[in-house]
């Protein structure tokens, strides 16, 4: 191997680390917010609406600053983005040392940092092509998913020990510190471009181009529909899985953790199945697995036990994993890398605003209807809508654009 395609490796690899360093704090700060929130107000309606809200917000301006990681150094980027989220977590663990920590700060914490965090993943997912070759997508695209959730696997799983042993407040202090991590890093690895690629193109222009690029090819755009799904469906396991854990299924924080880490472990099954036998997998099954997941969702409270809920989240994990590699994949090989960063984040976007309503969608039924309801109607109607747009999928001519 030359010298320059190992440094390649070695910049994809701490690119792949960072990200996961990432993950494993999220796991802390997911549960430990959602955990406080719900012991104090004993409701689902304040999730749902921290959800709606943190989705609405984040998927808004997600689409708005979508030039934005085309139009700079992607690893200053998301050096900077890192040590801002840091902060931003850290800081109502500061307000409680000094005995000014209420329940309501995490509200404004919570949407700050996903503002802090709009052009991370896709500033990320832009890198991949530049730093591994276009033939290695699959491959690349798996590892780094099939990586950040092993270390999502252990998260959620040490959370819930943690956060029982220590408080639930300690997954912020977890989580603050994991963004400074990986922002140091992060700043080990070589500038993605020497220039810009669209440092002088005009706002506008930048702006709807990423949009005009999924919108004119059917193809991605049915494959982007389904992503909007995917991400409506699993909002109900977002806003819900501490409820279904703590009042139907009678757990602690601990079951919550391990839980999310079920789902996690069938992502990196899935991650492990596309890196190392994706010829083995048709493409039109990768794409078709997004049904199972939506399935998966909804059957969760067939069964009231945690072993139950733990198999339908490894099963739907798994098939969420080989539908995310395959389509990134193919956005990857389908769209100019430099203007990979705006497609990305413009989908972005759009599955933040199908997951507001998603969460809204969720607490309400769950609220009116039971918990088990709102993972039955969510995920029965993921898998409708995604059956829809998979029958379109299918009937395009082989040779239209992958």
């Amino acid at each position: 191997m030359r010298k320059s395609e190992r440094d390649m490796g070695t910049a994809f690899s701490r690119l792949v680390w960072a990200a996961a360093i990432n993950r494993f704090g999220d796991g802390f700060f997911s549960i430990g917010v959602s955990w406080l929130i719900y012991t104090h107000t004993h409701s689902v309606l304040p999730l749902g609406l921290l959800w709606a809200g943190y989705y609405l917000v984040v998927g808004v301006l997600q689409s708005a600053l979508a030039p934005l990681v085309d139009a700079t150094d992607r690893r200053q980027l998301l050096v900077r983005v890192n040590l801002l989220r840091g902060a931003i977590v850290l800081a109502p663990a500061v307000l409680g040392v000094f005995g000014l920590y209420r329940v309501f700060e995490l509200y404004p914490a919570f949407v700050l940092l996903g503002i802090a965090g709009i052009p991370a993943r896709s500033a990320a997912s832009a890198m991949i092509p530049a730093l591994v070759g276009e033939g290695r997508l699959v491959a690349a695209n798996a590892r780094f998913a099939g990586v950040t959730e092993a270390m999502y696997l252990v998260g959620p799983a040490a959370a819930g020990l943690v956060l029982a042993a220590l408080g639930a407040r300690s997954g912020l202090v977890i989580d603050g510190a994991s963004f400074v991590a990986a922002a140091v890093l992060l700043g080990s690895l070589p500038p993605t471009r020497s220039k810009p690629s669209v440092g002088e193109e005009a706002y506008w222009p930048a702006l709807w181009s990423g949009a005009r690029t999924v919108w004119s090819d059917r193809r991605l755009r049915l494959l982007a529909a389904l992503s909007i799904l995917v991400q409506f469906t699993d909002v109900a396991f977002i806003v819900l899985s501490v409820p279904l854990v703590r009042s139907v299924l009678d757990g602690t924080t601990r079951g919550v953790g391990f839980l999310e880490a079920s789902l996690s472990g069938g992502y990196l099954l899935g991650a492990f199945l596309m890196g190392r036998a994706a010829r083995s997998i048709p493409t039109t099954l990768r794409f078709r697995l997004v049904l199972l997941f939506c399935l998966a969702t909804a059957g969760i409270v067939l069964i009231p036990a945690l072993w139950w809920a733990f198999a339908t989240q490894v099963v739907g994990g798994v098939a969420d994993a080989i539908f995310q590699v395959e389509w990134q994949a193919t956005f990857q090989a389908s769209v100019a890398e430099s203007h990979l960063g705006r497609v990305f984040m413009w989908q972005a976007g759009a599955q933040m605003g199908a997951a507001a309503v998603g969460a809204l969608l969720a607490a309400g039924i769950a609220l009116a209807f039971g918990i088990p309801a709102g993972f039955a109607v969510i995920g029965g109607l993921g898998a409708v809508l995604a059956g829809l747009v998979l029958s379109r999928l299918t009937r395009l001519p082989r040779g239209a654009p992958a």
